[in-house]
């Protein structure tokens, strides 16, 4: 049955398409997916062409996507009397002959990079806010977002739902009672209605009256006609057929700017001029130009970085400028992605400036597409549609390549001329370093970060980049660098171009997820927020600031001034940290058992201007096991969701009551950028941790009626929030309104009690996070202990996380620290960490130095007992000689992995050296480093380095021989391994004597001494030629044998014919 469409949301899609924005469209109804024919048959009404279409879900799609399958289908509907074979169904229709991407939520990562006309995103209890943003930001301008929701009565319903998130949140539930919360739902209904294009109707096309924008639409004076002659003003020829559903989708509807055209008359005749014709925005032409400047100067060792949000033409300002490097004769091109898809766009490109340039098809180049589909859940029988380019061959002045390479064959780029990265962010950082080498490197990343790794690729890469390049510039080499690269490039790109310059619906997702809070806002907005001179003039110092805890159901209540708060709160943790991904929102929001903290300077609590955020803190309670839940999981080798350091540390020390415990984990701890290193995050934790101790001390008793009623104040709160929806008869009557009754925003830890729930005893509290000396170095001065370190390197950031733990009451943690101590020794030489700088390594090594509580070492110290365990009499000889200057380092190569692993085990009882000594043993001993790496890294020459070396083993040397010496005095009735140590060094001594020159010609040079397994005799070779320097048994009447006086040290020498020169030397005396 027909039924005439609102006008409204034609009028909307017009509007839209006109000004090139998209429009977003909440469907409520399990019938939903068939009102999606009726907007794709409305949209394609008003473009020159059939948009694509994307169709992400969870796991059942609902329908068959195969066409064979359907025709089954149809068949037996039609068998029993439920289809009417004469009629065509619209949705059979639109499945059969649209272009159709259909994408699983978990494979979301695979359509980076992607432009479509249409996005269907069902199955909404998975969506996840990283989902959102890899989806709808693939819609270009004038296309259409269909959210499908199931059937209900009212929207109520959808603020219990439970969506996928939360199943990491019922792992375990000894921490807190009750429901989950959700907040981050209500929050994004009502951001539907503050979206100027975001429609909410149900599944027969009705719209509901969420918000008020919709009730005034009114057409556009811009005429849709006028949008087809912009869609068509390039005629279609033989070689541009291929590539005119690109032009559609970047230069419709965008006029040059007089800059733009300027650019263009500069470079009229040139290929950059030619290349730049395909740009759609100034901002593209000009990343083309720089791109092109760099190329044609071919500089090997240069870096590029194009950096920009959504939709702003990277990928097509790639495609170009690597179109243009053919032109310039570069045989060699690389071009790496997450997934061969992510770079459709950059080919396409590359064959447009190819086309542009002059180049033909099949006669200058030829396509290679992949012959293994990605995904054969394709409508309409069309097996292509998911096929994509890896590979480009030119052939018209010599053989050239530009082809597809996976990010885990680095190892190919050995010959590259230039190498091109897309969706950079999405790659794990040490493989982005791996592509760095004696060639020009292009990376290509969004600003927003909810790639992978994202903020990591500013934060840690493109800023070492950075301090590389300056420091070639000032003419210092630093080995340590990741690069050798001599300039290094930034490019951003701000104008969009996939669809038009403010689109709501851009600014909505942004709004929601806080994409844009990437700085935080300045102190004081009327001073240089670079100036820390001005702003301590504002600033309170440290100790007069105070910690509030943050009430998430006013964070997240949908209100201007919350709002605002929680932008400038999330700004501080992306600008401070490197692993943010918008799923962090989600979680900050709804987990149960986290929490939030921050500091404030001194304001007036009267004020209605909100105070700036100093100091950002997310804490997570973890622990409290139980017995038999561990024991499970950890016999069938698995490990849930979240209590990282419960589990980890389980496993670990095979402990499994330590997951018992309960413990607080900082998860993330920001300072703004203009106050770091003064203080602030300091006093920030110190301030948290007294609060948790006077907690834990006080422990209070649990009172299950307090408790209750609690827990009902935070479910009423946040249901008085969804009764602010006037709920009547149906959808019809539904109006949202943001509640007026919102708890306060701030509380003051005089006033908190308890951190989660009243029962709970905190144990420690701990941290886990990618080892830097720095930071080690800031929470070793708050008391907390090295426990865990993880052998493999991150694949975000290629660092090794560190778990650092405080106990409360019984210092319990010091043992684990020693443990760990034991085990990093040993780890140091191992390959995983020779990134380690032998600073960070000493530093872990000796964390406990620093303990207020000393502990006994885990192994017994080295005494006359068990030295032989450690050192063999020679070893004993060699050290000794070493010491004294007598053998050069080579000599003891082998033993100073064991002395070092000794001494920073504590075994060396009152042996104490300098740190920079420690330095020296632990970089050669335990990190097996050359003597020159270690001068290079403390900048101080090997020669002196060796000396200082040589007096800590003068030590060490002392107390073994001290250790002998008491052996010697307390066993002087038996001949022991120490006795043959000394008597070893006697014979050593009465060999370098002259008198040992007698020895004459012929005898064995190699002077065997041979060891009796007894330890009472000692043989030599040739007994009979050499009793009297025999060593008796008495070790006393040896020593007076050795010290007896030598008559003479002179000889003579007998005349010899065969002598040269015999007649100078005939008769003379010769001195040894």
């Amino acid at each position: 049955m027909k039924k005439k469409v609102d006008s409204r949301l034609k009028t909307l899609l017009e509007n839209n398409v006109a000004r090139r924005q998209r429009s977003l469209f909440v469907i409520v109804g399990d019938n939903g997916r068939y009102q999606v024919s009726n907007f794709y048959y409305l949209l394609s009404n008003m473009l020159p062409s059939k948009p694509s279409v994307l169709w992400c879900y969870k796991k059942d799609l609902g329908f068959s996507s195969n066409r064979k399958s359907r025709m089954k289908q149809l068949k037996k509907q039609a068998k029993k009397g439920k289809l009417d074979p004469n009629v065509d169904d619209p949705f059979e229709l639109f499945i059969s002959n649209s272009d159709i991407r259909y994408c699983y939520y978990k494979e979301s990562s695979q359509i980076l990079g992607r432009t479509f006309g249409i996005c269907i995103l069902q199955d909404f209890e998975a969506l996840t806010p990283n989902i959102l943003c890899q989806t709808i930001e693939t819609v270009a301008g004038g296309g259409i977002i269909c959210i499908l929701l199931h059937t209900m009565s009212s929207l109520k319903s959808l603020y219990n739902t439970v969506m996928d998130f939360h199943e990491r949140f019922i792992e375990n539930e000894n921490l807190y009672s009750g429901k989950i919360i959700s907040r981050f739902i209500p929050r994004l209904i009502y951001s539907f209605s503050t979206c100027p294009n975001c429609i909410v109707i149900d599944d027969e096309m009705n719209i509901l009256p969420i918000s008020k924008h919709i009730m005034n639409i009114k057409p556009e004076n811009t005429m849709i006609e006028d949008i087809y002659l912009v869609n068509n003003r390039y005629s279609p020829d033989e070689n541009k057929n291929r590539c005119q559903s690109f032009r559609n989708v970047y230069l419709s509807g965008k006029s040059k700017s007089n800059e733009y055209i300027s650019l263009e008359e500069s470079l009229v005749g040139t290929n950059v001029g030619k290349l730049i014709e395909n740009c759609a925005t100034y901002d593209q032409a000009q990343a083309v130009v720089h791109l092109m400047d760099t190329i044609f100067n071919k500089d090997l060792n240069a870096t590029i970085s194009l950096t920009s949000g959504r939709g702003r033409g990277k990928s097509a300002a790639l495609g170009l400028a690597l179109s243009g490097a053919i032109s310039y004769g570069y045989s060699n091109i690389f071009i790496t992605s997450p997934y061969p898809e992510n770079v459709s766009t950059v080919f396409e490109f590359v064959e447009v400036g190819l086309i542009s340039l002059g180049y033909t098809e099949h006669k200058h180049f030829e396509l290679i597409r992949s012959k293994i589909l990605t995904d054969t859940r394709v409508g309409g029988g069309k097996s292509h549609v998911n096929s994509h380019l890896i590979r480009i061959n030119i052939f018209k002045e010599h053989r050239q390549t530009i082809q597809y390479i996976s990010p885990e064959d680095y190892k190919l780029v050995s010959q590259a001329e230039l190498v091109v990265m897309d969706e950079a962010a999405a790659i794990p950082l040490p493989i982005v370093r791996n592509f760095l080498g004696s060639h020009i490197f292009i990376m290509s990343s969004t600003t927003n970060g909810y790639e992978g790794t994202g903020r990591a690729l500013s934060v840690k890469l493109i800023s070492e980049l950075k301090k590389s390049c300056s420091s070639l510039k000032n003419g210092i080499v630093d080995s340590n660098r990741i690069s050798s690269s001599t300039s290094f490039k930034e490019i951003n790109l701000n104008e969009p171009i996939r669809y038009g310059k403010g689109d709501p619906v851009e600014k909505w997702l942004y709004d929601l997820l806080c994409l844009d809070a990437t700085s935080p806002p300045p102190l004081n907005p009327s001073t240089n927020e670079d100036s820390r001179s001005e702003i301590s003039t504002i600033l309170a110092s440290p100790s007069l600031c105070q910690l509030y805890r943050v009430n998430r159901d006013a964070l997240f209540s949908h209100h201007p001034a919350s709002e605002k708060f929680l932008h400038n709160m999330m700004s501080l943790f992306v600008s401070s940290h490197y692993k943010n991904t918008p799923n962090d929102l989600m979680l900050i929001s709804e987990a149960p058992n986290h929490d939030l903290f921050v500091l404030l300077p001194p304001f007036n609590p009267d004020t209605k201007i909100l105070p700036p955020i100093l100091v950002a803190i997310q804490i997570a309670v973890e622990g409290a096991l139980s017995s038999d839940y561990i024991k499970n999981n950890l016999s069938r080798g698995l490990r849930p969701s979240g209590d990282l350091i419960p589990w980890t540390l389980s496993n670990y020390f095979v402990r499994e009551n330590f997951g018992q415990l309960t413990g607080i984990r900082v998860v993330r701890i920001a300072t703004h950028p203009s106050i770091q290193r003064m203080g602030y995050g300091k006093h920030a934790l110190q301030e948290l941790i007294l609060k948790i101790e006077s907690i834990s001390t006080e422990n209070l008793k649990f009172d299950e009626l307090m408790h209750d009623k609690k827990d009902e104040e935070l479910t009423r709160s946040t249901e008085n929030n969804v009764d602010s929806i006037s709920f009547r008869d149906n959808l019809q009557k539904d109006i949202i309104e943001v509640n007026r009754t919102i708890p306060p925003l701030l509380e003051s830890l005089e006033n908190i009690n308890y951190i989660l729930k009243a029962s709970e005893n905190i144990d420690y509290i701990g941290t886990s996070f990618g080892v830097t000396l720095d930071l080690f170095k800031f929470w070793s001065k708050l008391e907390f202990i090295p426990v865990y370190i993880r052998q493999h390197v991150s694949d975000i950031t290629g660092e090794h996380s560190l778990i650092m733990l405080r106990s409360f009451g019984k210092n319990w943690v010091n043992p684990f620290a020693q443990d760990f101590v034991c085990r990093i020794i040993q780890y140091l030489s191992s390959p995983l960490f020779n990134n380690f700088s032998t600073s960070l390594a000493l530093s872990l090594v000796k964390s406990l130095d620093n303990s207020s509580n000393k502990v006994k070492p885990l192994k017994p110290s080295i005494t006359k007992d068990n030295l032989h365990h450690s050192f063999t009499q020679h070893d004993c000889i060699r050290l000794s000689r070493y010491a004294k200057q007598m053998a050069d380092f080579a000599s003891i190569a082998d033993l100073v992995p064991i002395i070092s692993q000794l001494y920073f085990e504590n075994r060396l009882t009152g042996v104490s050296i300098s740190y920079l000594q420690a330095a020296i043993l632990l970089g050669l001993g335990s990190q097996r480093k050359k003597i020159d790496e270690i001068a290079e890294e403390f900048n101080i020459p090997s020669s002196q380095l060796l000396a200082l070396f040589n007096k800590a083993i003068h030590k060490i040397n002392t107390y073994i021989q001290s250790n002998i010496e008491i052996s010697i005095d307390s066993n002087k009735n038996s001949t022991t391994i120490d006795d043959y140590s000394l008597k070893a060094s006697i014979i050593e001594t009465a060999e370098e004597d002259p008198i040992h020159n007698k020895i004459p010609e012929g005898t064995s040079p190699e002077k065997t001494i041979n060891k009796d397994l007894t330890g009472k005799s000692l043989i030599l070779d040739n007994m009979e030629e050499f009793e009297e320097f025999i060593i008796p048994d008495n070790i006393e009447e040896a020593v007076s044998k050795v010290k007896k006086p030598i008559e003479s040290a002179k000889f003579s020498v007998k005349r010899s014919l065969n002598l040269p020169n015999c007649k100078k030397n005939f008769g003379k005396k010769k001195k040894v």
